[in-house]
This record gives C-alpha cells, structure tokens and sequence, in this order.
C-alpha cells in the first residue's frame, strides 16, 4: 500500500485514518518489518520527560506517591497499572521516571492529535481491539520490545473503570501471558484522582517462571489482586465516605466526571469505556436479561414480566 504524506492523512475521515494505520501495521508486519527506535528513545527520553513536567504544570496537576516499593533494575519491564481517565497516562510516565513504550487500543481521534506526535515520540504499540489480526500483531510488537530490552506500559482492565463498585475491573490476560513467555517482571500500579492529585501507590517486582502450573486465568486474578490492594491503599487514605450523601444519580455523575476529564476533544465516550472493558461471558449483564423485552408486544399472558423487572430494579 502507498505511504501517505501528513497532509493527506489530515484530510482523512477519521474512520478512513484508522483503517489506513491498522493495514499499515498488519503490511509493515507481514513484511517482516521488525520494531525499530528502542535505543533513540531511551536516549531522547530526557525531551520527554521535560514535555510531561510542562503537562503537569500547565494541567495545575500534582502527583502524590503514597508507596513505592518496586526496584529499578536493567531487566525489561511490564508496569501495570489501573486506568482512571484523564491525564493518568501521562502522570503513571512521570512516576515510572523510565522509557517506556504504551500499549494503546483504540486511538482513533488521537491519530490527529500532536498527542499522538508525543506517544510516537515516546514509544508507541497502537492496536484495534475489535481487530482480532491487530491485536494479534500488537502482542508480538509487545514481546519483541521486552525480549530487545524495552520496557512496556499497559492498562490490563483495557478502558476506564467506570464501575464506582468494582476497586479494579476484571483484566484481560494478556499482560502475565507475556511476562511468563518473556521472563521479565511485573510492576503493578495502583492510581486514583482526586480533584487535581493523582495518587500513586507501586507494588514490588514479581516474575512469572515459565514453567508455572498456574493457569494464565489464575495469575490474571492474582494480578488482578495485587492492583485491587494497591488501589484500596490509596482509597485509605482519604477521608471515609458518609453513604447518607450518596443520592439516586451518583452512579450518572461518577461516569459523567471521568467521561468529563478524560474527553479533552478525544471522542472517547462512556459507551467506549463499557464496550473496550473485558467482557465475562460467564457473567450475564442486567442490560442482557431483560434485552427480549424490547421486541416483546405486551398483553395479559406476559405482563408479569414486566412486573418481575419493576421488582428487580428496585432492589
């Protein structure tokens, strides 16, 4: 396929600029393109550590660490860490303090962006999660990076939590999938905000053997685990919720804040946040139960249906 210039692809529909990037990815791949850039990144990283602190500034933000327990070694790296929206990309890099490329889904809109600019400038693994090939393709990038030195930074919930009853959404498996094939280790990131602090509390190292009898869904959950700790610790340091404050639409303005402070003219939406989530299917959403109702003609064989879902709502 022809390479486009910068401006043709400004002219691009969006929707026409993300097909262009993922069969660019998948040619490059099949061509037997290997990663390029890890060792003039780690050498530039000192531009892109200046830009995140003029970030910082200019958002008036401020990152508090409550614990940091890892240890910086030569080893490759996987920081992990939970997803909460807005700047929490850009504040996690400065509290990693080290190169490190991002693991994103789903740029879309940030293709246009001098965002992006700065995410290539720093390291980049773009991916279309929809896309089983892209996906696929993003996973080896993410292992040839470790095995060539790289350190990676990734979300393992894959969107926002934007669940106030879950202290970290189910992760998907691909983040122990790769430290177990490569051997390098683990660093998982708890992260809350709260108004203009971002919160930090980092774990310990932790390697998978390649060997391990442990299945990939077991040493997810205790991936899972060890984030969910992390995040709880933070949660404990500030002040206890009066649940008497708690009103019916607290679930509607907790997704509205995070939607709000992560938008930023990204054109990510609450439904992107829900549909990039890892979905169980042993679990069935409420949504999901009662979706036959919506082709369903009402009369008195069936009102009690309806009667059932009223009952269930209101409990």
């Amino acid at each position: 396929m022809n390479k486009l210039n910068i401006i043709e692809k400004r002219n691009m529909a969006i929707e026409e600029l993300v097909k262009y990037y993922s069969e660019l990815r998948k040619e490059n791949y099949r061509n037997g393109q290997e990663l390029k850039g890890i060792n003039l990144r780690k050498r530039i990283y000192f531009l892109v550590s200046l830009i995140l602190k003029i970030d910082e500034l200019l958002s008036k933000e401020k990152i508090v660490v409550i614990k940091d327990e890892h240890i910086k070694t030569n080893k490759p790296k996987i920081y992990a860490c939970t997803h909460i929206g807005g700047n929490d990309i850009q504040r996690t890099f400065q509290v990693i303090n080290e190169p490190a490329y991002l693991m994103l889904g789903d740029p879309g809109i940030l293709y246009k962006m001098p965002i992006y600019q700065g995410l290539k400038m720093n390291g980049v693994i773009p991916l279309e999660t929809k896309d089983r090939e892209d996906r696929k393709i993003a996973y080896n990038r993410a292992i040839e990076l470790l095995n060539k030195g790289g350190n990676l930074l990734i979300y393992p919930e894959g969107a926002w939590n934007v669940t106030p009853n879950l202290v970290v959404m189910k992760i998907f498996n691909g983040t122990v999938r790769m430290a177990k094939e490569t051997g390098v280790d683990i660093v998982p990131i708890g992260v809350e905000q709260y108004g203009n602090k971002f919160y930090f509390n980092i774990g310990k190292n932790y390697s998978i053997a390649k060997n391990s009898p442990k299945s990939l869904d077991e040493l997810r959950d205790e991936l899972r685990e060890k984030l969910a700790t992390l995040k709880w610790e933070i949660m404990e340091t500030q002040p206890k919720l009066d649940h008497s404050t708690i009103t019916e639409d607290y679930l509607d303005k907790f997704q509205a804040e995070i939607v709000g402070r992560c938008n930023y003219g990204y054109g990510f939406s609450l439904e992107d946040a829900i549909s990039e989530s890892f979905h169980d299917k042993n679990v069935i959403s409420e949504e999901e139960v009662f979706a036959f109702l919506k082709n369903l003609e009402i009369n008195t064989n069936n009102a009690f249906l309806m009667k059932d879902k009223l009952r269930l709502l209101k409990k």
